[in-house]
């Protein structure tokens, strides 16, 4: 069966993608943050990043329940803009998800700004500044509350509520880190990034653990048999979406496991390169996901 893919949709799967790189680079900025970096400049470009990214994550949530409330009122991009529209899809799950990933742009911001000047004012390492202790949780709980209440998995029961909040919370943690660590190996030498990319590294496994649990049941909730994977357009697209993961995966294996304890004697080039691979897998799994939820659908068991 065909995707409807006109204007709308497209743009709509645009605000989606630009939304998701917002918040998987603030719940990875964020961890990054926690596990502490030593350059005063690396941080201030983190802090800049994530400030950035917590702007075009918002916007592009705004403009996707724009978007929202044109389709609904089918008379073109005037209709985007009519009040009593809005006001009836501000009160259905769309503009609750919508709500909670505003909210979540909206205290990432306000504890970055207020953490700036821990961040900034020390030289070397810095601990865990006190609104970030507060303000990052609560992003993270937004956010994965967020996906919830709005998507495929909204009427499947709170334990399907729970391990999609589990799994956006998780994949934010993992693909999030990429580009702070990519910015980190520009800028720190091998001696303080090691033993941080080693950190990463354990935790990746709780995280990559987490994601199978939760992915596994969630598929258990969407398919009533293994066959849909393969004879659905929307198993189709998550097929498409578990091999870019697992590809994502490989890398991952090797930076733990070759690149990073080279990293001393063999310099951070390879290191670098593997992460640019990585980041572009995970623009490549955004996009699929994001087409996931706007094109097509799963038959629930």
């Amino acid at each position: 069966m065909p995707f409807a893919a006109g204007p709308w949709e497209l743009a709509i799967v645009l605000a989606k993608v630009l939304s998701y790189a917002g918040l998987a680079s603030l719940t990875g900025g964020f961890l990054i943050f926690w596990l502490g970096s030593e350059s005063t400049a690396s941080r201030r470009h983190l802090l800049n990043f994530m400030l950035l990214a917590s702007v075009v994550g918002a916007l592009a949530v705004a403009v996707f329940f724009l978007l929202q409330v044109g389709i609904v009122n089918q008379n073109g991009v005037a209709g985007m803009f009519d009040s009593f529209m809005a006001g009836l899809v501000l009160q259905s799950p769309i503009g609750y998800g919508s709500g909670l990933k505003l909210a979540g742009f909206l205290v990432a911001a306000v504890a970055l700004l207020l953490a700036r000047s821990s961040l900034l004012s020390a030289h070397g390492a810095v601990q865990f500044p006190s609104a970030l202790r507060v303000g990052a949780p609560l992003a993270i709980a937004l956010f994965a509350a967020s996906f919830a209440v709005l998507g495929h998995v909204a009427s499947l029961g709170v334990l399907a509520g729970a391990a999609i909040a589990v799994h956006i919370g998780a994949m934010g943690l993992w693909i999030g880190s990429l580009y702070p660590l990519y910015a980190l190996s520009q800028r720190e030498p091998a001696a303080t990034l090691a033993p941080l990319l080693h950190t990463f590294g354990k935790i990746g496994w709780a995280l990559i653990g987490s994601l199978v649990v939760a992915g596994a049941y969630l598929l258990t909730q969407l398919f009533a048999a293994p066959v849909d994977l393969i004879s659905t357009p929307y198993g189709f697209l998550l097929v498409g979406k578990l091999l870019l993961v697992i590809c994502l995966l490989g890398l991952a294996a090797l930076n733990k496991f070759r690149l990073v304890p080279a990293l001393a004697h063999a310099g951070a080039g390879a290191l670098q390169r593997s992460i640019r691979g990585e980041l572009l897998l995970a623009v490549l799994i955004l996009l699929l996901t994001a087409c996931l939820t706007t094109f097509t659908g799963p038959a629930h068991p």
